[in-house]
């Protein structure tokens, strides 16, 4: 339970972030707004990301994994959708926003030597 909260914290960190260094990315409402959009996006990642990379691993081989990054824009997006109003951003703000949380959270998890699955 506690990594789960821990992980998180971490997302929205992260998400945070990539609205402060990003002009085009920007999150609307407080803390909660950001929490309750770090949780959406959370779920998105554990329900919907498989499916997406399931059915995409042609694209994944053929652009060497740089399709990934497509797909966690995509995820993003979705999340954006489910929760209107939280996150204003254009589309390549959705892009290089998913790119750079993505690294934050990467970053992060090392720092508090947080492992994908425990």
């Amino acid at each position: 339970m506690m990594t789960l909260l821990l992980r998180l914290l971490i997302t929205v960190l992260a998400l945070k972030g990539a609205d402060i260094l990003l002009p085009n990315f920007n999150f609307q409402g407080g803390f909660w707004n950001l929490v309750c959009f770090g949780v959406v996006l959370g779920l998105l990642n554990w329900i919907v990301k498989p499916i997406l990379v399931f059915f995409s691993v042609p694209l994944l081989i053929l652009t060497i994994g740089c399709f990934y990054l497509v797909i966690n824009a995509i995820i993003l997006y979705v999340a954006s959708l489910l929760l209107p109003g939280v996150l204003s951003a254009s589309s390549f703000g959705i892009f290089w926003g998913s790119v750079l949380v993505s690294l934050f959270h990467w970053l992060l998890s090392i720092l508090f030597r947080v492992r994908k699955h425990d």
